[in-house]
């Protein structure tokens, strides 16, 4: 359904699958304008993924460890989040080196969650409670990441998500699954500091619980209502703007990405369905490809500007 119509229709009857290949928990959609693929990773199966918009171009990547997150290098390398660690993979000749290990609280069990490349070229990334959702306290903290340092920036968190930055780089969007807010900061990209922001909403199981999330290049901030099969639309103010329903119950994340950075790919996941369930969805766990009548932009890159 649509609540309103910001002027960005996205042509959610024509959603196709990118490819065959079903994941447990896919996030973390990234589109590779160099290469024209989309990089995504099945956070409990493992792997980074990636395939073309013609079919054919599928590879994998197979880690030992949770793969929560992933951004672009500046020489086309990913850096990744596996586990605690942040790592980088080369995806043409598949050899990784570590960067850093996150240090946990200690006795309390976490992993690496949600990360994006920020406008500073850092490695924005959260940490999370690894128990059970109903069990999950607020152990989660987000990190700075770059080449030299690994830096707590936040803490208080439980379920770190929905990182998005806008394209001149003066915002910074953010969400917890568990708590369940939407807020919107001013960032700063000379120090990779930003303030308390405005709360922009807190959802509710029913509305969305805020899972990833992403801009266009208008500013308006798509975020993926993981418990109620729906897409968020926010306009740049933090209006809630359009409210859509999603090919899949479960959306995790989006991104824009195509030749022309018009199409909408969106990630779901398959973990914990019921057999009933999954036979009315089995597309559950897949990603799709939308098109849209709006534009998003290139991601920014590990090692920009920082």
């Amino acid at each position: 359904m649509n609540t309103a119509n910001p002027g960005h229709t996205l042509a959610m009857s024509q959603a196709e699958l990118l490819c065959d290949r079903m994941s447990t928990l896919a996030e973390s959609p990234v589109w590779d304008e160099r290469r024209q693929v989309l990089f995504w990773c099945d956070i409990l199966g493992g792997t980074v993924r990636s395939a073309a918009l013609e079919p054919g171009r599928y590879r994998e990547w197979s880690f030992p460890h949770t793969v929560s997150s992933l951004g672009l290098c500046q020489n086309g390398d990913l850096v990744i989040a596996c586990g605690m660690d942040v790592i980088i993979l080369n995806p043409d000749s598949g050899e990784t080196r570590l960067l850093h290990s996150v240090p946990a609280p200690k006795g309390i069990p976490c992993r690496l969650n949600d990360g994006r490349i920020g406008p500073d070229g850092a490695f924005w990334v959260g940490t999370m409670h690894n128990v059970p959702l109903p069990d999950m306290q607020p152990y989660g903290e987000l990190w700075r990441i770059t080449e030299k340092n690994a830096e707590r920036i936040q803490t208080g968190l439980t379920c770190p998500n929905g990182l998005a930055f806008s394209e001149d780089g003066s915002i910074m969007w953010q969400s917890d699954s568990v708590q369940k807010w939407i807020r919107r900061r001013n960032f700063d990209s000379r120090n990779g500091s930003f303030d308390e922001g405005v709360l922009v909403a807190q959802m509710t199981e029913e509305t969305g619980r805020p899972d990833g999330g992403c801009l266009d290049s208008s500013g308006n901030y798509y975020s993926a209502g993981v418990s109620a099969g729906l897409l968020n639309v926010f306009t740049p103010d933090g209006a809630l703007a359009d409210v859509i329903a999603a090919p899949v119950p479960h959306p995790t994340m989006f991104c824009f990405g195509g030749t022309d950075f018009s199409t909408l790919f969106l990630t779901s996941h398959r973990h914990n369905m019921s057999e009933d369930r999954l036979r009315k969805a089995p597309f559950s766990g897949g990603v799709w490809a939308i098109p849209t009548q709006t534009k998003g932009f290139a991601g920014f890159r590990f090692g920009e500007g920082g």
